[in-house]
């Protein structure tokens, strides 16, 4: 009975899966995105990715979800569609959020997008993607 016991117990230990330190998490805020969009946990940030047809914008938040403004004028980042290479893609500054113009999106339903956020001298990564294009 020992021996059972103790096979489900190192079963139960090896099936947690690893977590690695990244910084950037593939799963969904826990709030709702202020602006109906896809809201992401970003190391120091929260982001939300909001697509109007191929017309992307990009609000990026505090850990609180306060709104802040955008500092630089451009941030970069990369996307991927399903069986095509990744492209350079660059959102640019406007009022409350960034924008990107991301050809094909309206296309298709599954990307990977990844955007380099910097604010306040921090970085992080946001990980939109939606089922994880590899």
């Amino acid at each position: 009975m020992k021996t059972i016991g103790r096979m489900v117990l190192f079963l139960a230990l090896i099936s947690v899966p690893a977590r690695g330190g990244d910084e950037h998490n593939h799963e969904a805020a826990v709030e709702p995105a202020p602006h109906g969009g896809t809201l992401r946990d970003s190391g120091d940030f929260k982001a939300e990715l909001v697509l109007n047809g191929e017309v992307a914008r990009l609000y990026v938040y505090n850990k609180q979800l306060k709104a802040l403004a955008p500092e630089k004028d451009k941030l970069s980042g990369m996307l991927r569609f399903p069986k095509q290479k990744e492209r350079k893609i660059e959102f640019k500054k406007a009022k409350e959020y960034y924008e990107a113009n991301l050809a094909g999106i309206a296309k298709v339903h599954r990307y990977d997008l990844h955007v380099n956020l910097e604010h306040g001298g921090k970085k992080a990564l946001a990980d939109f993607g939606i089922d994880n294009v590899h």
